[in-house]
């Protein structure tokens, strides 16, 4: 895997929309957050376009993130925000993969099709972490985790995770592959299929009814190569409060069909709780204690 540089104090970092269209407001607030990080962040104004549910036209949103990874003014690059639209991007990308710079990329929700794409073509280690417009609603240890993740600050405390829920013990070793649940299920069955063997996932996902994160966690246990993934690990699901008894049960029921170790309460989701998780890079999973620790440096040395 080709690993990016940290970013530094003055740093330029891209902001791109690749998905849906751009709350301004929200981008406004995000963009202070990262000022306070001591970035530099800059935007084309197409970044505000629309196309129905896009934010502007195919051909615009994937030359804009060719040329957040290819010119030469950004050290970074993070997405405005999320919504379905990346995975019609993808061919295009492809065609330019082997111009794409090791940059270092932050996104999360619908970018999990970027990520995949980049753990495969792109070969490169990506930050499943928050958008732009998630920043300013993000808890303080989200916060102070996605500037020491950025910053490439304190990295064995940035990326240790202790607390998580034993739902099937044991230990695990393997690449880390973070994403939301729906688009991971989406993208199986393509070429930029999330990369199961030897893989530590991790999930969250949003306003889904418990029979939906059902059905996609079953589709997960049944996987060609389900029998070959490390374990799991599990943040927000966004199911309804009344629901909560039967997500646990579903929940119970994956992780004894796929026979791994298991956790939740990772802080992941879509509300104020999103650590920045680095993709691409070895970690350890220790389920009967409840630890997730990155044994690798996903920073270019």
């Amino acid at each position: 895997m080709r690993k990016p540089r940290p970013l530094a104090r003055g740093s330029v970092v891209r902001l791109v929309a690749p998905c849906g269209p751009v709350p301004a407001e929200r981008f406004a607030a995000g963009v202070q957050v990262l000022a306070g990080f001591g970035l530099v962040p800059r935007w084309d104004p197409r970044l505000f376009a629309t196309e129905g549910f896009l934010a502007g036209p195919d051909d615009q949103r994937a030359g804009e993130l060719v040329a957040a990874f290819t010119g030469d003014d950004a050290d970074g690059v993070i997405a405005a925000r999320g919504g379905y639209g990346v995975m019609r991007l993808l061919p295009a990308l492809e065609a330019r993969a082997s111009d794409l710079r090791p940059r270092l990329f932050q996104g999360f929700s619908d970018l999990t099709a970027l990520h995949l794409f980049f753990l495969g073509a792109g070969d490169l280690v990506t930050f499943h972490g928050p958008n732009v417009t998630t920043l300013a609603q993000a808890d303080a240890e989200s916060l102070r985790r996605a500037r020491n993740a950025l910053l490439g600050l304190d990295r064995e405390a940035t990326f240790r995770w202790d607390g998580l829920r034993t739902v099937t013990g044991g230990k695990a070793r393997g690449r880390l592959v973070a994403g939301n649940l729906s688009m991971l299920g989406a993208m199986m069955g393509t070429r930029f299929a999330p990369p199961l063997r030897g893989t530590i996932l991790v999930m969250e996902d949003v306003n889904e009814p418990v029979y939906r994160l059902d059905r996609l966690l079953t589709q997960l246990a049944l996987a060609a190569d389900a029998a070959g993934i490390a374990g799991v690990v599990i943040g927000e699901l966004g199911a309804r409060a009344e629901d909560a008894d039967s997500l646990v049960a579903t929940v119970r029921r994956f992780a004894q069909a796929l026979g791994r170790p298991v956790v939740t309460g990772f802080p992941a989701g879509h509300g104020t709780l999103l650590h920045p998780v680095p993709e691409g890079v070895e970690a350890v999973l220790d389920a009967d204690q409840g630890v997730l620790q990155v044994v690798e440096d996903p920073f270019a040395s």
